[in-house]
């Protein structure tokens, strides 16, 4: 334990030349730390693991994908699209698959109703299929993997995207859903005191699991994160970008990525992914460029989808800058860490909305999420008295996309000094065209702090990261919708997001919301007794999922939303409100 400390400490004396987290003196970014760019070193993780590869999980199947997901009723149509390598594809095998979180074994066919050519926004392929099949009537409301078999020039291929469409009996009005940020899988900031981040702290590294040889030891505190999001149930979840660190050495990402997803398919639910800066460095120039990863793991950069007729969602990349601007250049320095939107995926934002204008119901909420906030732009933030920072802009607009590395290396200096929020280009338009379609919701992340603002009847909601440096806590924000309009988005003022840690007491280790199971959890047992413990403030509604042999059951709390028998196994879902600081059991036999 000394040695593997003495360690950590060397990784985080050289991590943290450059504190953190550098935000602006005065106004709602103000919190503690420097920097969210940074430098430093690290021995390479593939010295411990040389045989570790590349794994990319987009291949055929380009929608849906597991960051990407299809939230479809029974009864109603869903579009897989299938890139088939610039080959002739015929007999279409469609399935729905129990997730690796289900104790169930039965599949689903999908009948198809009809195949055509498609194209896709992002993905350049000679040939894409539309494969358009129906959801069976019959099968139960549950969150499915989707497995695609075709014939190409004579052979015959499989491809599977875990955890890509959600099976509902109805979509609700009311809805809630969820709001996850900067999770840093690989950060070494976890390990330092909450105040501090340069020292380490017993109980920070005990939740940091920093590669705990154990993986169920390994990022404790984004697993306890993920088990209160499960056991919310929200109707699905956004994660706004950072899902990884991607700073401490050029070729971090051909493990982090894997261990980002890994991770993530632990939740029970729909999650939509945006990338954030530590997601899209290219520090290597040519081998580590972080928009290639993305690709090959979670798909597109940018994407919309709708929860049925009530809510229209658009996710975008906010670090979308030329390879050169966010490129490393050799070094595990980054010269740029704060957002913008560039003229492309601008006008595919403005093109989406106003196509979901022409059908869009009058109660339906509309949001935008990304990962930095354009109401925070550089220019409005950084002081315009400064000599540099004039100098800076003036350099800026004589040549933008790429700017010249004089110009990088002077705005790495400002932002070192000042932050970078919003630093480049299209915050305003990106505004106006907010406004002009009538969204409702900003959701972001990126300063690691709480943050909501009200402005021309958009609400921004800035959310504290799952990394163990958020302030004033670590924590996630559910956000209600009720008749068409956002109802709740606070856990307690001003604009508190729900802490993952009771009290936001991180070194503790003990969950705000939890649930203990008496038996396994797997089918095999023929009672359980779940314990539910809400340690916050306020009441929570949760729901509890109990797997049991195939039977007949009575449930002593709460209400039953599901009971399905599945082969030899049989789900009860049941959903009930725990009051704030207390505990109750279930029994189900």
């Amino acid at each position: 334990m000394k040695h593997r400390k003495k360690a950590i400490a060397a990784v985080l004396a050289a991590v943290m030349i450059v504190p953190f987290s550098a935000f602006a003196v005065n106004g709602p970014l103000n919190t503690t730390g420097k920097q969210d760019g940074g430098i430093g070193n690290t021995t390479h993780y593939t010295d411990e693991a040389p045989n570790i590869s590349v794994d990319p999980k987009v291949n055929d199947i380009i929608y849906p994908l597991f960051a990407t997901p299809a939230i479809k009723k029974k009864s109603e149509s869903l579009t897989v699209q299938i890139d088939s390598q610039g080959k002739e594809a015929a007999g279409w095998d469609v399935k729905l698959k129990p997730t690796n979180h289900s104790a169930f074994t039965e599949t689903y066919d999908l009948p198809v109703q009809k195949v055509s050519m498609g194209d896709s926004h992002w993905k350049d392929a000679e040939k894409i299929y539309d494969v358009t099949v129906q959801i069976p009537e019959h099968i139960p409301e549950e969150l499915y993997d989707l497995e695609v078999s075709y014939t190409a020039n004579g052979q015959r291929k499989t491809d599977e995207q875990p955890h890509s469409v959600k099976v509902l009996d109805e979509y609700k009005k009311d809805f809630e859903f969820l709001h996850l940020t900067d999770t840093h899988v690989g950060s070494p900031r976890n390990l330092g005191n909450h105040d501090e981040v340069s020292t380490i702290d017993p109980g920070r590294l005990k939740e940091a699991g920093m590669w705990d040889a154990d993986p169920e030891k390994r990022w404790l505190y984004l697993q306890k994160a993920i088990k209160e999001v499960n056991l919310k149930n929200p109707d699905f979840v956004v994660v706004t970008g950072d899902l990884m660190y991607g700073q401490m050495n050029p070729q971090e990402y051909i493990y982090e990525y894997e261990e980002t997803y890994r991770m993530l398919q632990k939740l029970d639910v729909p999650v939509y992914l945006v990338p954030g800066n530590h997601d899209y460095y290219a520090q290597d120039a040519t081998l580590a460029d972080g928009a290639k990863y993305w690709e090959q793991y979670f798909g597109p950069q940018y994407f919309s989808f709708d929860y049925g007729p009530y809510a229209h969602f658009i996710g975008y990349n906010s670090f979308d800058w030329h390879k050169f601007d966010r490129s490393g250049h050799g070094t595990v320095s980054v010269p740029t860490w704060g957002g913008q939107i560039r003229e492309e995926q601008l006008n595919w934002v403005k093109k989406d909305l106003a196509e979901n204008a022409k059908t869009a119901q009058p109660d339906q909420v509309r949001g935008l999420f990304s990962h930095h906030n354009p109401l925070w732009r550089d220019r409005d933030i950084w002081p315009q008295d400064d000599p540099d920072v004039q100098k800076y802009w003036k350099q800026y607009d004589e040549q933008h996309n790429p700017r010249r590395l004089e110009t990088l290396i002077l705005g790495e200096k400002l932002g070192i000094q000042y932050d970078q929020q919003w630093h480049g280009e299209n915050a305003h338009a990106l505004i106006d065209v907010m406004k002009q379609h009538d969204v409702d919701l900003s959701l972001h992340g990126h300063t690691h702090i709480d943050n909501v603002t009200e402005k021309d009847g958009i609400l921004y909601t800035t959310t504290t990261s799952v990394e163990l440096s958020g302030k004033p806590w670590v924590g996630f924000r559910p956000l209600q919708v009720k008749d068409g309009k956002v109802t709740a988005y606070n856990y307690e003022e001003p604009g508190r997001s729900v802490p993952v840690y009771e009290n936001g007491d991180t070194e503790s280790g003990v969950m705000s919301l939890e649930s203990q199971y008496k038996n396994a959890n797997d089918g095999h047992a023929s009672e359980q007794t779940v314990t539910i413990h809400n340690r916050l403030n306020k009441p929570m509604t949760v729901t509890v999922p109990v797997y049991l042999v195939k039977g007949d059951y009575d449930v002593s709390e709460g209400t039953v939303k599901q009971n399905v028998t599945s082969g030899d196994k049989q789900y009860i879902e049941v959903e009930l409100t725990v009051p704030a600081k207390s505990t109750k059991n279930i029994t189900v036999k």
